[in-house]
């Protein structure tokens, strides 16, 4: 058989349970019943009514775990609750009427769940039956239940009709009922040992059912006939026991559906043979009668006259197919035999026709051979060059300057690497597009090859970074002309498509061979590390490297190095600064992060910050941060601490992410806090750099009612058509701006025009560093709506912010 298992399905997991239990209680009744006769008569007659019904209940919940097989499980579902509401209506004639008649009202109950288990049996999936396999099944079904009939009519039918002698109706309902069973028997064992079917564990019970069934239809007929019959006997369990074994059936689920076994080929051989068998044991059961007359004999002779005549039909309907397939054999073998003289001939022409194409093929290879060639020259040179430029690539690049190096050794000549990085141009990338950016690489690529001489070396290492290998160096000069030329032809303005025009420029490193590295991976790191001090020190300009440098560059590595996990760690946390209001009272708090590491002390942000923005560790700190903050402030609500607002920075990476909006209200929400109690600190460049994403969120923020602050206003690229459309609700006036006003009487005009853009826009003005008392007087004099700064207040742990403040 194939595996099986039992399907889980609660509900009819639970009836089935409900259903074995009253069996159980069936078979404790007939072994020990108990109380008086009227008592034993009721229990006994109503006992298996609810087992039949929660037995058809069982198939009817578990149907949707058969897929394929649904109808057929309800159908036999509805047999088994039939039968239940016969056995009702037979009850009750019994207890009520006191003389049930047979046949009976309940016998339609009874026939009608012999007529469904059929239908159910037959909706099973097998394999299709042709019309030959349905003829020979209908005619091996018969020659059984011939010879079954046939030992049944000596041993038991006799019998049963001499005792219904005058009831001819009652006769044939009681024998419907064992003969019914024993053909839906034979139909399911014949189909499935076939291989019709799946001979599996549902088979096997559903065979069991109808074996219990069959025991106990032939058991009332006979006992019935005999007068003997009695109810609560052992008959009843058989009945009950069949119920049973169909809903058993219904909770097993075959595996391997479409690989299930077909049984061994004995086996198969053993279904085929069952009709001579049948045909065998009726002339067996002839033979033993021998020499006695009389209507038995009589009746077990004209048996086995029908069965011998139905296995002749058989053998009828088998020649008849054999015939027809051995007719369908020589058709189909005069259609191949025309079909190979058609192909022969087909062939012939084909091969007429490949001679004629054999020349063109030798003159196709060789052009293809031409092409592969040209085309392995092409791949060749993308494996070495940029896709986009056309220039030498980073492997390329290596190759030359080590050979330029080992030239510059014999020659004992020097040689410059210079490694330049675009300023700018992530701007254009994300305000006009790839394609435009990608224009601008062309553009640029072009210009530094214009830039060098014809043997010397322009490489593209991918995004916006380039390198140059300069030959014939004599001194740090030649190569400092180089790079001026590089920068300005890279500050010329650009024209893209569309009429567009960028402006970008160039930070460039140079280092220099034999003083710099004696091998190329060390001139191209030293020149990397110059090009990102030239960064630091404001762009668009040249750096050569010195030894110096690598201390800088091991001091960043090392941050770089123990920053990583130092959230984890619990080494970083928030300090927070008072911001005050025109009257000197707490107006709120700016959150600020700072750094205590056991291997390098108290590192100061701006060391930090910028590390961890190049290496994308901003975004776990800064969700930290909004989080870390939002819970300060709910902790300071429920310690009664009046503070009206917490302000927090956000960097640019942070405010990229698609899901930023979504970080600060889940934060929000978790502490419980609304969103006028939350101010973000944006600076300038970040809100110009993809304006229809920045609007975009900050409406959804503002929507929320959070605060949205310009940081270090006046140091960045302002854009006042974008603060006009833009829902910013504060500009703070960078500090540098509010220092100098003690010592440039400039500033002071520099900050009143501030102040009033500010006001002029509808937002608030904070004056950022105020560090003396006439700074102070001066920005309340001009309106800054809140102050902060040291004199004000440092930055301090939230504890020394607790109690309420009147």
């Amino acid at each position: 058989m194939t595996p099986s298992r039992l399907t889980n399905s609660g509900p009819g997991r639970l009836t089935f349970g409900l259903t074995a239990l009253l069996v159980l209680c069936h078979a404790v009744w007939v072994a020990a019943p108990w109380g008086n006769e009227a008592t034993r008569l009721w229990i006994s007659s109503l006992i298996y009514i609810p087992t039949f019904l929660l037995a058809g209940l069982t198939c009817v919940l578990q149907a949707r775990r058969h897929p394929g097989d649904v109808l057929a499980w309800r159908i036999l579902g509805g047999g088994l609750i039939s039968f239940g509401v016969g056995q009702m209506l037979y009850a009750y004639l019994l207890l009520v009427r006191r003389d049930p008649p047979f046949p009976s009202v309940a016998d339609a109950g009874f026939l009608l769940a012999l007529g469904l288990y059929g239908w159910g049996l037959l909706r099973f999936e097998h394999a299709p039956l042709t019309k030959w396999d349905a003829r020979r099944l209908l005619v091996d079904v018969a020659v059984i239940v011939a010879a079954v009939g046939v030992f049944a009519w000596k041993y038991v039918l006799y019998g049963v009709l001499s005792a219904y002698a005058g009831q001819p109706l009652a006769a044939l309902i009681g024998l419907t009922y064992p003969f019914g069973d024993l053909v839906l028997l034979s139909v399911l064992l014949l189909i499935t040992l076939r291989g019709g079917g799946v001979l599996g564990l549902r088979e096997g019970l559903l065979s069991l059912g109808l074996g219990a069934l069959i025991v106990a239809d032939q058991a009332f007929i006979v006992l019935g006939a005999a007068g003997t019959y009695v109810e609560g006997s052992w008959v009843d369990l058989f009945w009950a026991l069949g119920a049973l074994l169909f809903a058993a059936a219904s909770l097993t689920a075959e595996v391997n559906r479409g690989h299930a076994w077909q049984g061994p080929p004995a086996l198969q051989q053993a279904a085929a043979s069952l009709p001579y068998l049948a045909l065998a044991a009726a002339f067996g059961l002839l033979i033993s009668g021998l020499g006695q007359t009389g209507p038995v004999e009589r009746g077990v002779l004209w048996g086995t006259v029908l069965v011998t005549a139905l296995v002749v039909a058989r053998q009828i309907l088998a020649f008849a197919e054999n015939a027809r397939l051995t007719a369908a054999l020589r058709q189909l073998s005069g259609e191949l035999e025309q079909r190979v003289q058609q192909r022969t001939q087909e062939l012939d022409e084909a091969n007429a026709a490949l001679r004629g194409l054999t020349e063109d093929l030798e003159l196709k290879v060789r052009e293809r051979t031409a092409e592969l060639e040209a085309s392995q020259a092409r791949l060749a040179h993308q494996a070495q060059h940029d896709v986009l430029t056309g220039l030498p690539n980073r492997a390329l690049f290596q190759d030359r300057v080590e050979r330029g190096l080992a030239s510059a050794a014999r020659e004992r000549a020097m040689l410059a690497v210079m490694f330049i990085d675009l300023d700018g141009f992530k701007a254009v990338n994300d305000t006009l597009g790839h394609a435009a950016g990608d224009e601008l690489l062309r553009e640029v690529a072009a210009r530094l090859q214009d830039s060098v001489r014809r043997n010397d070396t322009v490489a593209r290492l991918g995004g916006d970074e380039f390198t140059v290998m300069l030959l014939g160096v004599q001194n740090a000069q030649d190569a400092a002309l180089v790079a001026n030329k590089v920068l300005r032809a890279l500050r010329q303005p650009v024209a893209l498509a569309d009429d567009q025009t960028v402006h970008i420029s160039g930070s460039i490193g140079v280092s220099l061979y034999p003083q710099d590295g004696a091998d190329a991976a060390d001139l191209q790191r030293h020149a990397d590390i110059a090009m990102y001090r030239a960064k630091q020190g404001g762009k668009n300009n040249i750096t050569f490297y010195s030894p110096e440098m690598n201390a800088v560059d091991a001091a960043r590595s090392s941050i770089e190095k123990h920053l990583r996990g130092a959230l984890e760690r619990k080494e970083l946390s928030l300090v927070y600064q008072p911001l005050h209001d025109l009257g000197g009272g707490l107006a709120g708090v700016e959150a600020l992060l700072r750094w205590h590491s056991p291997a390098l002390g108290h590192v100061p942000p701006a060391s930090f910050i910028p590390v961890a923005e190049d290496t994308g560790l901003i975004l776990p700190i800064g969700q930290h941060v909004i989080q870390e903050a939002c819970r300060q402030l709910a902790a300071w609500r429920q310690a009664g601490t009046d503070i009206a607002r917490v302000s927090i920075n956000v960097s640019p990476a942070q405010f990229a992410q698609e899901d930023f909006v979504d970080v600060v209200r889940r934060a929000l929400h978790r502490h419980r806090l609304e969103g006028r109690e939350l101010e973000l600190e944006l600076t300038e460049r970040m809100i110009i750099r993809d304006v229809d994403a920045v609007s975009r969120k900050l409406s959804e923020l503002r929507a929320l009612g959070i605060r949205i602050s310009i940081d270090d206003f006046g140091t960045g690229n302002s854009a006042l058509n974008y603060l006009m459309t833009l829902p910013v609700t504060t500009l703070k006036v960078d500090q540098a701006f509010i220092q100098a006003l003690d010592r440039q009487p400039g500033a002071y005009r520099v900050v009143q025009a501030i102040v009033a853009l500010g006001h002029a826009l509808g937002m608030d003005v904070v004056a950022e560093g105020v560090e003396t008392p006439a700074q102070l007087l001066q920005v309340r004099e001009l309106g800054c709506e809140r102050t902060q700064g040291f004199l004000l207040g440092r930055p301090v742990r939230p504890e020394a912010l607790l109690g309420p403040r009147d």
